[in-house]
């Protein structure tokens, strides 16, 4: 049961060919989803359940996780892990900041975001040479942190038949995609 990785991983692959494209994304959407975490904390309701304090960014990782995890056990473990251990300990490191640190992490959070986001779309825009998936599937841009995971994985030789399949579906989405756009 789950999700064709094949086709869900190629959808995305497929706009993130160039190397350089995928180095910006490989730093860039972790960034992005935490520091949207860390902005979404400033703005949110806790509840100190005991082990930390449960606010909306981590409920909406919890909530990715499964999304994550659904896609493909492994990488989505590892992601859900990564992206929940460190909003943890930023959530208890600016647990008790005073008014100045809790500012000056909002401004952090905010200018990752803006710069992360502006270097993407260079990235598109100048090296891939096409718009961001998010553009055409907004929802891609929930799963973009679990591929940034696979893709990694992948060039380590993590399921290397899987892989071989998403490659293969990748360059023809990416053929149709430079025929169509020649053909108008």
């Amino acid at each position: 049961m789950g999700i064709d990785i094949v086709n869900f991983y190629s959808s995305y692959g497929s706009y993130h060919n160039n190397i350089v494209n995928k180095v910006i994304h490989l730093i860039c959407i972790p960034l992005i989803l935490l520091s949207a975490v860390q902005i979404m904390n400033h703005y949110s309701f806790t509840i100190d359940i005991g082990c930390c304090q449960l606010n909306l960014g981590l409920i909406m990782l919890f909530i990715l996780a499964i999304v994550y995890i659904t896609v493909d056990f492994f990488s989505g473990i590892l992601a859900s892990l990564f992206y929940i251990v460190i909003t943890l300990l930023l959530n208890q490191y600016f647990m008790n900041a005073d008014e100045i640190q809790w500012s000056h992490h909002l401004c952090v959070a905010t200018t990752f975001q803006v710069t992360c986001w502006i270097l993407q779309f260079i990235g598109h825009g100048v090296f891939e040479k096409r718009a961001p998936a998010l553009l055409d599937n907004i929802l891609q841009i929930f799963v973009a942190p679990d591929f940034v995971f696979l893709e990694v994985l992948f060039s380590m030789g993590y399921k290397p038949e899987i892989h071989k399949a998403c490659k293969n579906q990748i360059e023809k989405s990416i053929k149709q995609f430079r025929n169509e756009k020649k053909q108008k």
